[in-house]
């Protein structure tokens, strides 16, 4: 296995060829990446709906929400689909979240869930590294299986976390950005 600062270089030589030396370009082949890892999630990991979020235009990674509720609709992503949704499921929505640096061979996992306020009527959200319910742990072990299959390596928080201070993106300004913000998305 390789120690944290190896994959620290790792990432920073990736970081280095895409932001400081503009040598690689990742979001030319963004689309083809995204269709790829979608048709290999969608036939390896049938039982769980999912939904392509990969942003086609500024993305630098393809990003895979899956309904941790199989059998059931994932549903419109608008205001009015997402209550619907919850409803449906009796007041509570899991989900995971994967996404796929196109940098790299890199992923994040993270896991949501959503639930109704009656009082307010708004939506709140919560969301961690970890699954919220002990059945979603079949869903993490077979993501991260064929993430490895793969050759993806699941990043943890603290790497995600890593500032890179001489980086300035579309959006996030020079010394704010993170590991994340470079390999994922702003």
């Amino acid at each position: 296995m390789i120690d944290e600062r190896e994959l620290l270089e790792r990432i920073d030589d990736l970081i280095t060829a895409v932001y400081r030396d503009r040598s690689v370009k990742p979001w030319e082949s963004g689309r083809s990446l995204a269709a790829q890892f979608e048709k290999l999630f969608r036939d390896r990991l049938p039982k769980w709906p999912l939904r392509n979020q990969t942003d086609l235009v500024y993305g630098n990674s393809t990003a895979l929400a899956f309904l941790l509720h199989p059998g059931h609709y994932i549903g419109v992503a608008t205001r009015d689909g997402i209550e619907v949704r919850i409803r449906r499921l009796g007041g509570q929505c899991f989900q995971a979240l994967v996404e796929i640096s196109h940098l790299g061979p890199f992923a994040r996992i993270r896991f949501t869930r959503e639930s109704l306020d009656e009082d307010t009527g708004g939506i709140a959200y919560e969301e961690q590294e970890t699954p919220f319910r002990d059945e979603d742990a079949e869903f993490l072990y077979l993501v991260k299986t064929v993430l490895a299959e793969e050759g993806i390596e699941v990043l943890p928080r603290d790497i995600l976390d890593t500032p890179v201070p001489d980086v300035q993106l579309d959006i996030t300004e020079l010394g704010s950005a993170t590991v994340y913000h470079c390999l994922f998305e702003e």
